[in-house]
């Protein structure tokens, strides 16, 4: 199963914008930056959303000792120090989520998949989403991510 699909077989999941999602996605991030967690693992569907803040982000993390899993369509294996991009092939079903699994003591995932509705601008694209802190559904998470 992938993280969307952990998520949502036990958590209540809703509709969201990429917009929306990004505010939540920066929230966790920041909080991970105040106590990191031993590991982090990400999904960013596509090499081309690896930003330069996605990046410094993850590097933090690393250097405060939480090293990092990104995975991406089209991703290099070296990002950062600390940081390793697992490259998607196209038909891997985590090209459609988005995902940030932070273990440790306060555990936390967050995961979506794409609508993939036409009707959808790129900043205003449609997922569905789910935020857990059950510390099994992380774990699980976190091992379908490499953890």
């Amino acid at each position: 199963m992938t993280p969307y699909e952990l998520v949502r077989s036990t958590t209540p999941v809703q509709d969201a914008t990429k917009r929306e999602l990004l505010v939540m996605t920066r929230a966790l991030e920041r909080q991970a930056l105040l106590a990191p967690p031993p590991a982090v693992a990400a999904t960013l569907q596509d090499a081309r959303y690896l930003t330069d803040r996605t990046r410094a982000v993850y590097a933090a993390l690393a250097a405060a000792g939480a090293p990092g899993r990104l995975h991406a369509r089209g991703l290099q294996a070296w990002l950062a120090p600390g940081v390793a991009g697992i490259s998607l092939d196209e038909d891997d079903p985590l090209v459609d989520e988005w995902v940030v699994v932070l273990p440790g003591r306060d555990p936390v995932v967050f995961a979506a998949t794409d609508l993939r509705r036409p009707d959808c601008s790129d900043e205003d694209r449609c997922f569905s989403y789910g935020l857990s802190r059950d510390p099994e559904v992380v774990a699980e998470c976190g091992q379908a991510l490499g953890l």
